[in-house]
């Protein structure tokens, strides 16, 4: 049974071990958070998210009642979907209890944070190795899902990972990288087209993850360099702190329709956590407007507030490379959040443009933006493809038709 109070652990910027930084304590559904008189006086201390657990002069503990009480960048290290499904099937048991989760789950939680009694456990993970994880895909029999190799690779415990798509944190070229898998319920080529957008994406002004496609027989894998760890020559890990764009808008459940979940509301958030002494937000609201852009340009209806996240570097909030840019084959024409004040959810030029100033975009400079991205897609991905020895027809170009009208795109 999983006790109702715990230690909360934060690396530091520029740090390899982790340092106790409060205690989080459940209890019918209500979190209260409070730092440690030792970490307030340990010279560098930051706080894990500075408006929902600012590190003040006030001592008393913060409450939290949305998530079930847990703090978003609590939640945001909680195992979900896949990750969680692994943990419980090597632990033979069900982790319903939240605190049991973050207590039990493996050390590759993103971000820089972990809440446990037992942190050694933590420190010790070891990724398997992307060569081992190959080679547990190569082994697979062909009517046996990838997902197997992922609970079968040699050395693997589990994954904090969140999403539904199988996924490991693996060593590769020694750094950390997140392997994803086809899935048996996935449409064709998920991996490779996910793929393709991110390197397109790169080429669009984007400043996104890197990535790397590999192929394992006919089975596929997207790698995704994480930009929240940085493992030295040594081996020693440093972890950055995240907080995911559901833990920044302040939000409860995943529910469309909500109005702070849009791209406007996650532009003014902006604002207020990359704002500091010396530093202007407007870059990062340019760079979310793009994002929101290409998303649409793109096909990529998964573009959730989970699926947007800030990274806190160089001694301040940031946007985190931009992540899980996967286009639908069959693409409704709608994002998952809002891209107008007034709450529209639908991907056309109109609501593209309409709100633009919002990100620090001039109506005319959105407009030569999308065309360009429009031609970039359709240049580049055949491009993208012959580079990796696929053949033009494994991903098909997405649909951009639906934006020529409005702007003169042919």
């Amino acid at each position: 049974m999983s006790g109702i109070t715990k230690p909360v652990w934060v690396w530091l910027p520029d740090t390899h071990a982790p340092t106790a930084c409060g205690t989080f304590t459940l209890q019918n559904k209500i979190g209260t958070f409070t730092y440690l008189q030792t970490y307030r006086a340990t010279a560098g201390a930051v706080s894990l998210d500075p408006h929902n657990l600012p590190l003040t002069r006030a001592t008393g503990g913060r409450k939290e009642t949305r998530q079930g009480g847990l703090f978003g960048v609590f939640r945001d290290a909680s195992p979900e979907g896949f990750g969680l499904g692994l943990l419980e099937r090597l632990k033979n048991i069900n982790i319903a209890d939240p605190m049991q989760r973050l207590e039990l789950s493996e050390g590759d939680a993103v971000g820089a944070i972990e809440v446990c009694d037992d942190i050694q456990a933590k420190c010790a993970f070891q990724p398997p190795a992307l060569d081992d994880l190959v080679a547990a895909l190569a082994s697979l029999e062909p009517e046996r899902a990838s997902s197997v190799a992922a609970r079968e690779v040699k050395g693997v415990k589990g994954t904090s990972l969140g999403g539904e798509r199988p996924k490991l944190t693996v060593m590769h070229g020694q750094q950390q990288w997140i392997a994803k898998l086809q899935d048996r319920g996935d449409p064709p080529h998920a991996p490779l087209r996910e793929y393709l957008a991110m390197r397109l994406a790169k080429r669009c002004g984007i400043r996104a993850a890197q990535v790397e496609f590999k192929r394992v027989g006919d089975r596929e894998m997207v790698l995704v360099r994480r930009f929240d760890r940085a493992v030295t020559a040594q081996g020693l890990v440093s972890r950055k702190l995240y907080a995911s764009a559901h833990t920044v808008l302040r939000l409860d459940t995943q529910l469309r329709g909500d109005p702070q979940r849009s791209y406007i509301a996650l532009s003014n958030e902006l604002q207020r956590w990359c704002g500091r002494s010396g530093y202007d937000p407007k870059q990062q609201q340019r760079e979310l407007w793009r994002r929101m852009a290409f998303n649409a340009i793109v096909g990529n209806a998964d573009d959730h507030p989970r699926n947007h996240g800030l990274l806190y570097e160089n001694q301040g909030w940031v946007l985190s490379d931009a992540f899980d840019i996967a286009p639908y084959l069959t693409f409704s024409k709608t994002l998952s959040m809002a891209m107008t004040r007034d709450g529209s959810l639908e991907a056309n030029a109109g609501n593209l443009l309409k709100n633009c100033t919002s990100f620090h975009y001039e109506a005319e400079e959105a407009r030569h933006y999308i065309k360009t991205t429009v031609a970039t897609i359709r240049n580049a991905w055949p491009e993208e493809l012959a580079a990796v020895g696929m053949p033009h027809d494994a991903a098909a170009t997405p649909a951009m038709d639906w934006l020529g009208d409005a702007l003169g795109i042919t």
